[in-house]
Protein backbone atom coordinates (compact mmCIF):
# COMPACT_ATOMS: atom_id res chain seq x y z
CA UNK A 1 0.00 0.00 0.00
CA UNK A 2 1.57 3.25 -1.12
CA UNK A 3 0.88 5.62 1.72
CA UNK A 4 3.12 7.91 3.73
CA UNK A 5 3.63 6.89 7.36
CA UNK A 6 1.88 9.53 9.48
CA UNK A 7 3.45 8.39 12.78
CA UNK A 8 0.38 8.67 14.93
CA UNK A 9 0.80 8.08 18.62
CA UNK A 10 -0.38 5.74 19.81
CA UNK A 11 -0.25 3.40 16.83
CA UNK A 12 -3.55 1.59 16.30
CA UNK A 13 -2.82 -2.03 15.39
CA UNK A 14 -5.76 -4.26 14.47
CA UNK A 15 -5.83 -8.06 14.32
CA UNK A 16 -8.40 -9.27 11.81
CA UNK A 17 -9.42 -12.58 10.27
CA UNK A 18 -12.20 -13.61 7.94
CA UNK A 19 -12.45 -17.12 9.35
CA UNK A 20 -12.41 -18.51 12.86
CA UNK A 21 -9.58 -20.77 13.91
CA UNK A 22 -6.71 -19.08 12.08
CA UNK A 23 -5.13 -18.00 15.38
CA UNK A 24 -5.86 -14.27 15.27
CA UNK A 25 -6.54 -13.74 18.97
CA UNK A 26 -3.73 -16.04 20.07
CA UNK A 27 -1.20 -14.13 17.96
CA UNK A 28 -2.48 -10.82 19.30
CA UNK A 29 -2.24 -12.07 22.89
CA UNK A 30 1.27 -13.45 22.50
CA UNK A 31 2.44 -10.31 20.71
CA UNK A 32 1.00 -8.05 23.41
CA UNK A 33 2.80 -10.01 26.14
CA UNK A 34 6.15 -9.95 24.33
CA UNK A 35 5.95 -6.24 23.48
CA UNK A 36 4.74 -5.07 26.88
CA UNK A 37 6.55 -7.32 29.34
CA UNK A 38 9.74 -7.97 27.38
CA UNK A 39 10.30 -5.15 24.88
CA UNK A 40 9.19 -2.25 27.06
CA UNK A 41 6.47 -1.05 24.69
CA UNK A 42 3.58 0.55 26.54
CA UNK A 43 0.22 -0.58 25.21
CA UNK A 44 -3.44 -1.09 25.93
CA UNK A 45 -5.74 -3.67 24.35
CA UNK A 46 -9.25 -3.24 22.99
CA UNK A 47 -11.08 -6.56 22.93
CA UNK A 48 -13.86 -6.45 20.35
CA UNK A 49 -14.00 -10.23 19.99
CA UNK A 50 -15.87 -11.41 23.06
CA UNK A 51 -15.39 -15.14 22.43
CA UNK A 52 -13.68 -17.65 24.70
CA UNK A 53 -10.43 -16.99 22.83
CA UNK A 54 -10.50 -13.25 23.52
CA UNK A 55 -8.16 -11.13 25.64
CA UNK A 56 -10.79 -10.47 28.29
CA UNK A 57 -11.62 -14.15 28.76
CA UNK A 58 -7.90 -15.01 28.89
CA UNK A 59 -7.33 -12.36 31.59
CA UNK A 60 -10.31 -13.72 33.53
CA UNK A 61 -8.90 -17.26 33.40
CA UNK A 62 -5.44 -16.05 34.42
CA UNK A 63 -6.82 -14.07 37.34
CA UNK A 64 -9.02 -16.94 38.56
CA UNK A 65 -6.09 -19.35 38.51
CA UNK A 66 -3.87 -16.94 40.44
CA UNK A 67 -6.56 -16.60 43.09
CA UNK A 68 -6.85 -20.39 43.39
CA UNK A 69 -3.18 -21.42 43.28
CA UNK A 70 -0.84 -19.91 45.92
CA UNK A 71 2.30 -21.12 44.15
CA UNK A 72 1.35 -19.49 40.86
CA UNK A 73 0.25 -16.37 42.73
CA UNK A 74 3.67 -16.13 44.37
CA UNK A 75 5.46 -16.47 41.02
CA UNK A 76 3.26 -13.85 39.34
CA UNK A 77 3.75 -11.48 42.28
CA UNK A 78 7.53 -11.90 42.00
CA UNK A 79 7.32 -11.20 38.26
CA UNK A 80 5.53 -7.89 38.82
CA UNK A 81 7.91 -6.96 41.63
CA UNK A 82 10.72 -7.17 39.07
CA UNK A 83 8.69 -5.58 36.30
CA UNK A 84 7.67 -2.55 38.40
CA UNK A 85 4.54 -1.86 36.35
CA UNK A 86 0.99 -3.19 36.38
CA UNK A 87 -0.34 -5.51 33.70
CA UNK A 88 -1.47 -3.98 30.44
CA UNK A 89 -5.03 -2.68 30.40
CA UNK A 90 -7.81 -4.47 28.51
CA UNK A 91 -10.91 -2.58 27.37
CA UNK A 92 -13.85 -4.77 26.34
CA UNK A 93 -15.92 -3.04 23.67
CA UNK A 94 -18.42 -3.63 20.93
CA UNK A 95 -16.90 -2.62 17.56
CA UNK A 96 -19.29 0.35 17.25
CA UNK A 97 -18.11 1.71 20.61
CA UNK A 98 -14.41 0.86 20.37
CA UNK A 99 -13.00 4.16 19.09
CA UNK A 100 -15.13 6.24 21.45
CA UNK A 101 -13.97 4.23 24.47
CA UNK A 102 -10.35 4.41 23.36
CA UNK A 103 -10.54 8.17 22.83
CA UNK A 104 -12.08 8.59 26.27
CA UNK A 105 -9.34 6.47 27.83
CA UNK A 106 -6.54 8.30 26.02
CA UNK A 107 -7.98 11.71 26.90
CA UNK A 108 -7.81 10.74 30.56
CA UNK A 109 -4.13 9.80 30.30
CA UNK A 110 -2.83 13.29 29.62
CA UNK A 111 0.67 13.22 28.16
CA UNK A 112 1.33 9.64 29.30
CA UNK A 113 0.02 8.04 26.13
CA UNK A 114 0.84 4.42 25.29
CA UNK A 115 2.93 3.57 22.26
CA UNK A 116 0.29 1.26 20.84
CA UNK A 117 -3.34 0.23 21.05
CA UNK A 118 -4.01 -3.35 19.93
CA UNK A 119 -7.53 -4.03 18.66
CA UNK A 120 -8.69 -7.65 18.54
CA UNK A 121 -11.51 -7.74 16.00
CA UNK A 122 -14.39 -10.22 15.94
CA UNK A 123 -13.85 -13.37 13.89
CA UNK A 124 -15.59 -11.97 10.81
CA UNK A 125 -14.80 -8.39 9.78
CA UNK A 126 -16.77 -7.72 6.60
CA UNK A 127 -19.78 -5.92 8.09
CA UNK A 128 -20.14 -2.18 7.53
CA UNK A 129 -19.28 -1.18 11.11
CA UNK A 130 -16.22 -3.44 11.12
CA UNK A 131 -15.00 -2.06 7.81
CA UNK A 132 -15.41 1.43 9.26
CA UNK A 133 -13.36 0.42 12.29
CA UNK A 134 -10.76 -1.24 10.06
CA UNK A 135 -9.95 1.92 8.13
CA UNK A 136 -9.35 3.80 11.39
CA UNK A 137 -6.47 1.49 12.29
CA UNK A 138 -2.95 2.53 11.35
CA UNK A 139 -2.01 -1.04 10.53
CA UNK A 140 -3.92 -4.31 10.31
CA UNK A 141 -2.40 -7.75 10.77
CA UNK A 142 -4.34 -10.44 8.94
CA UNK A 143 -3.24 -14.04 9.67
CA UNK A 144 -3.84 -16.42 6.77
CA UNK A 145 -3.46 -20.17 6.42
CA UNK A 146 -3.18 -22.60 3.52
CA UNK A 147 -6.90 -23.00 2.90
CA UNK A 148 -8.22 -21.74 -0.43
CA UNK A 149 -11.67 -20.78 0.85
CA UNK A 150 -10.39 -18.69 3.75
CA UNK A 151 -7.65 -17.18 1.56
CA UNK A 152 -10.24 -15.99 -0.94
CA UNK A 153 -12.22 -14.07 1.69
CA UNK A 154 -9.09 -12.74 3.43
CA UNK A 155 -7.60 -11.40 0.19
CA UNK A 156 -10.91 -9.80 -0.82
CA UNK A 157 -11.05 -8.02 2.56
CA UNK A 158 -7.40 -6.96 2.31
CA UNK A 159 -7.87 -5.53 -1.18
CA UNK A 160 -10.93 -3.58 -0.04
CA UNK A 161 -9.04 -2.03 2.88
CA UNK A 162 -6.00 -1.35 0.67
CA UNK A 163 -8.10 0.38 -1.98
CA UNK A 164 -9.95 2.54 0.56
CA UNK A 165 -6.68 3.50 2.23
CA UNK A 166 -4.98 4.50 -1.01
CA UNK A 167 -7.93 6.47 -2.37
CA UNK A 168 -9.20 8.22 0.77
CA UNK A 169 -7.13 10.80 2.62
CA UNK A 170 -9.50 11.10 5.59
CA UNK A 171 -8.93 7.56 6.87
CA UNK A 172 -6.13 6.46 9.16
CA UNK A 173 -5.19 3.10 7.64
CA UNK A 174 -1.65 2.92 6.27
CA UNK A 175 -1.24 -0.76 5.52
CA UNK A 176 -2.79 -4.18 5.94
CA UNK A 177 -0.17 -6.90 6.25
CA UNK A 178 -0.85 -10.59 5.76
CA UNK A 179 1.08 -13.23 7.69
CA UNK A 180 1.21 -16.96 7.03
CA UNK A 181 0.16 -18.70 10.23
CA UNK A 182 0.02 -22.35 11.34
CA UNK A 183 2.54 -23.31 8.67
CA UNK A 184 3.55 -26.99 8.70
CA UNK A 185 7.36 -27.14 8.77
CA UNK A 186 7.32 -30.80 7.74
CA UNK A 187 5.76 -30.33 4.32
CA UNK A 188 6.17 -27.76 1.59
CA UNK A 189 2.83 -26.20 0.65
CA UNK A 190 2.12 -25.42 -2.99
CA UNK A 191 -0.78 -23.27 -1.82
CA UNK A 192 1.58 -21.10 0.24
CA UNK A 193 4.08 -20.87 -2.62
CA UNK A 194 1.49 -19.92 -5.23
CA UNK A 195 -0.48 -17.51 -3.06
CA UNK A 196 2.71 -15.80 -1.87
CA UNK A 197 3.46 -14.99 -5.52
CA UNK A 198 -0.13 -13.90 -6.11
CA UNK A 199 -0.22 -11.62 -3.06
CA UNK A 200 2.90 -9.84 -4.30
CA UNK A 201 1.51 -9.59 -7.84
CA UNK A 202 -1.63 -7.78 -6.67
CA UNK A 203 0.36 -5.41 -4.48
CA UNK A 204 -0.67 -6.56 -1.01
CA UNK A 205 1.81 -6.58 1.87
CA UNK A 206 3.01 -9.89 3.30
CA UNK A 207 5.43 -10.58 6.13
CA UNK A 208 8.60 -12.39 5.12
CA UNK A 209 8.49 -14.25 8.44
CA UNK A 210 6.08 -17.15 8.79
CA UNK A 211 4.52 -18.51 11.97
CA UNK A 212 4.63 -22.26 12.39
CA UNK A 213 2.07 -24.69 13.69
CA UNK A 214 2.84 -25.65 17.28
CA UNK A 215 0.91 -26.95 20.27
CA UNK A 216 2.89 -24.42 22.32
CA UNK A 217 0.53 -21.63 21.28
CA UNK A 218 -2.34 -23.19 23.23
CA UNK A 219 -0.46 -23.55 26.53
CA UNK A 220 -2.17 -21.33 29.09
CA UNK A 221 -1.23 -20.80 32.72
CA UNK A 222 -3.54 -23.53 33.98
CA UNK A 223 -2.07 -26.23 31.75
CA UNK A 224 1.59 -25.21 31.62
CA UNK A 225 2.41 -23.32 34.82
CA UNK A 226 4.56 -20.20 35.01
CA UNK A 227 7.73 -21.64 33.45
CA UNK A 228 6.12 -23.27 30.41
CA UNK A 229 3.21 -20.90 29.74
CA UNK A 230 2.94 -19.51 26.23
CA UNK A 231 -0.39 -17.71 26.17
CA UNK A 232 -0.90 -15.48 29.19
CA UNK A 233 -2.00 -11.90 29.84
CA UNK A 234 0.56 -11.50 32.64
CA UNK A 235 3.68 -13.17 31.22
CA UNK A 236 5.44 -13.44 27.85
CA UNK A 237 6.46 -16.87 26.58
CA UNK A 238 10.09 -17.45 27.51
CA UNK A 239 12.56 -17.10 24.60
CA UNK A 240 13.58 -20.77 24.76
CA UNK A 241 9.93 -21.77 24.25
CA UNK A 242 9.65 -19.59 21.15
CA UNK A 243 12.34 -21.47 19.24
CA UNK A 244 10.86 -22.97 16.09
CA UNK A 245 7.63 -20.97 16.19
CA UNK A 246 8.74 -18.06 13.98
CA UNK A 247 7.82 -15.50 16.63
CA UNK A 248 11.33 -14.17 17.12
CA UNK A 249 11.59 -13.53 13.38
CA UNK A 250 8.12 -12.06 13.05
CA UNK A 251 8.09 -9.64 16.01
CA UNK A 252 11.12 -7.55 14.91
CA UNK A 253 9.85 -7.50 11.33
CA UNK A 254 6.48 -6.24 12.56
CA UNK A 255 8.11 -3.49 14.63
CA UNK A 256 10.21 -2.43 11.65
CA UNK A 257 7.21 -2.32 9.33
CA UNK A 258 5.11 -0.17 11.66
CA UNK A 259 8.05 2.06 12.62
CA UNK A 260 8.07 1.36 16.35
CA UNK A 261 11.31 1.30 18.32
CA UNK A 262 11.56 -0.89 21.42
CA UNK A 263 12.61 0.60 24.75
CA UNK A 264 14.59 -2.38 25.93
CA UNK A 265 17.04 -4.64 24.20
CA UNK A 266 16.26 -8.27 23.69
Amino acid sequence: MEKENKYYKPIYLGFVSQKGGVGKSTLAEVLAAILYYEKGIDLIVVDCDGTQTSFKKLRDRDRALIEEDPQIAESIHAHFERFQRPSYRIIAAEPKDALRLVNSTLNGMGSSLPDMVIFDFPGHSSTKELLELSIQMDFIICPIEADVQSLTSSLAYAKTIRDIGVSTSSVRIQDIILVWNKVDRRARSLIIDEYTKYVKEIGLSLFDAQLYSSVKFSRELGQAGVKEVFRCSYLPPQPKLRIGTGLDEWVPELLQRIGLVTKSAE
